[in-house]
C-alpha cells in the first residue's frame, strides 16, 4: 500500500498548491480591502504551505511517464517551476520585510504584492491545465485493468 501511494504522489500532492496558492491569494485580497494595507504576518502560514507543496508537486512529477507521449509536458513542467519560484520568492520578500521591521504592505508594495499573487495563481492553474490534459487527453499515467493506456517510451508523438 505505501508503493502504491508512493506511485500516485504526485497526483496527491498537486492539489495543494492550487488550492493553497487560490486560497492565499483570495484571502490576501480580502484582508487588502477591509484594511487598506496587507499585515505581513497574515496568511504567512499559507504562503509557506504553498510554496512547499508546489516544491513537493514539482519533486514528485513522473515525467518518465510523459516522456515522448505528450506534446504538453514541457509546458507543464516550465509552468510548475516558475510557480514554485515566484511562490518561494514571494515568501521569501515578505520575511525579509518581517526582519527588516515593516509590518505590512501599503500602497505600491501592496499592488506590486497583489499582482505577483495573482500571477502565480493564474500560473499555478495553468500549470493545473496542462496536467489535465496530459492525463485527460492524453492517458498519461492512467492504468486500466492494470495496464497502462499510454505507457512510458511509447511510440506515439503528437
Amino acid at each position: 500500500m505505501l508503493n502504491e501511494m508512493m506511485n500516485h504522489a504526485h497526483p496527491i500532492l498537486v492539489h495543494f498548491p492550487i488550492v493553497l496558492i487560490t486560497i492565499g491569494v483570495l484571502y490576501d485580497f480580502i484582508v487588502s480591502i477591509r484594511r487598506g494595507s496587507l499585515p505581513l504576518k497574515q496568511g504567512l502560514w499559507l504562503w509557506i504551505a504553498a510554496a512547499l507543496s508546489a516544491w513537493l508537486s514539482v519533486a514528485t512529477g513522473p515525467e518518465e511517464d510523459a516522456r515522448g507521449n505528450t506534446i504538453f509536458l514541457e509546458t507543464h513542467s516550465t509552468l510548475a517551476d516558475i510557480t514554485a519560484w515566484i511562490v518561494s520568492i514571494m515568501v521569501l520578500g515578505r520575511l525579509i520585510w518581517l526582519f527588516r521591521g515593516k509590518q505590512s504592505f501599503v500602497k505600491q508594495t501592496l499592488v506590486i504584492y497583489l499582482t505577483v499573487a495573482i500571477i502565480s495563481c493564474g500560473l499555478v492553474l495553468g500549470t493545473g491545465y496542462y496536467g489535465g490534459k496530459m492525463v485527460y487527453d492524453d492517458g498519461i499515467g492512467v492504468k486500466v485493468n492494470g495496464e497502462m493506456v499510454n505507457p512510458p517510451n511509447g511510440n506515439r508523438n503528437k
